[in-house]
């Protein structure tokens, strides 16, 4: 067999380019790149898929054989479609993922924020800090997260979400569990709007530091809970600057910790290891917890952010006409 000459390769190039592909470094798997700006269904691309700058990218069945990139300002809304390999949202865009799988990490870069529901993530949740004024959230229901969860700003909403590894916020606005399970460790620090952690099972230990209100299971207060929590190990209240309530949880290790102020409250709680520090003797609180705003009002607010921004990528896709990703 003759070995193409140069001209061929080169018309060869050409036309990939033509058809929406463009050769590129890609990932370890994948060799070709596609670029995706309108509304595509039941088309496999092989290889990475990027939706540029400002661009909107609407998916339905979609298969994507590599790994996605979100760029600065840009939408992707996908249902019933899958990722190989990681997904990773640049600064101000946008993720809106429905009955979806990806098979990495999802990592967003102060990205607008990342939905997902009835979704899975193979690998990790990444939420980088990657600009200092953006409040990017994670929302998310229905889902599961099998590696680890790490949020370095912005709004968290978790609920009726499985996660198989540790899961750290750290400067966030806030951070919601409702409903949720957790087989490795929780930590939340630093949290203005506080946290509040309801109906859920955390197998690991757990430490709450440095942040506004805090609410462990059914105290009246950021929300109402009616199902108090389990914990499988030591949990570890300190040196939070609000209201600080436990009631109604199962706790398998110690229940301990210092510096909260104003002390804390709470009752009913079955702490299987010891109770230490200002968690010796727990009184109920008199009143309900002081907080900005309940898990309900975050749930409603993170709605209305998501509808108009899906909104606006679903009507840029549809001008924009068919991706011809396939």
């Amino acid at each position: 067999m003759r070995t193409p000459s140069r001209p061929l390769i080169a018309l060869s190039t050409m036309a990939l380019a033509s058809a929406g592909f463009a050769l590129g470094a890609g990932s370890a798997s994948a060799d070709l790149t596609t670029h995706c700006d309108g509304e595509a269904s039941d088309v496999t691309v092989p290889g990475d898929l990027v939706v540029g700058k400002d661009n909107s990218c609407v998916l339905d069945g979609v298969t994507i054989e590599g790994e996605v990139h979100v760029r600065a300002g840009a939408d992707l809304v996908m249902s019933d479609s899958s990722v190989a390999e990681r997904v990773v949202v640049a600064p101000d865009a946008y993720l809106d993922a429905s009955d979806s799988e990806v098979g990495g990490n999802v990592v967003s870069r102060s990205g607008y924020g990342v939905y997902l529901e009835d979704s899975s993530v193979g690998g990790a949740f990444q939420g980088r800090l990657a600009e200092e004024d953006a409040s990017p959230f994670l929302y998310s229901y229905d889902t599961s997260i099998d590696g680890r969860v790490n949020v370095e700003q912005g709004l968290v909403h978790l609920q009726t979400v499985t996660v198989g590894g540790p899961v750290t916020t750290s400067g966030t606005s806030y951070t919601d569990v409702l409903d949720s399970t957790f087989s490795r460790d929780l930590s939340v620090a630093d949290s203005p709007e506080g946290t509040a952690v309801c109906a859920s099972e955390i197998d690991g230990a757990t430490t709450f530091t440095g942040n506004e209100n805090v609410q462990l299971g059914t105290g009246a207060g950021i929300i109402d809970c009616e199902d108090g929590n389990y914990f499988g190990d030591d949990v570890t209240v300190s040196d939070n600057t609000g209201a600080v309530d436990v009631s109604g949880n199962i706790i398998r290790g110690d229940l301990t910790g210092e510096g909260n102020d104003p002390a804390p409250t709470g009752s009913d709680n079955r702490v299987r290891g010891e109770a230490g520090g200002q968690f010796t003797d727990l009184e109920p609180a008199a009143q309900a917890l002081s907080a900005q705003a309940t898990p309900a009002d975050h749930a409603e607010e993170l709605d209305n952010q998501r509808e108009e921004r899906r909104a606006s990528a679903e009507a840029s896709a549809e001008l924009a006409g068919p991706a011809n990703l396939g």
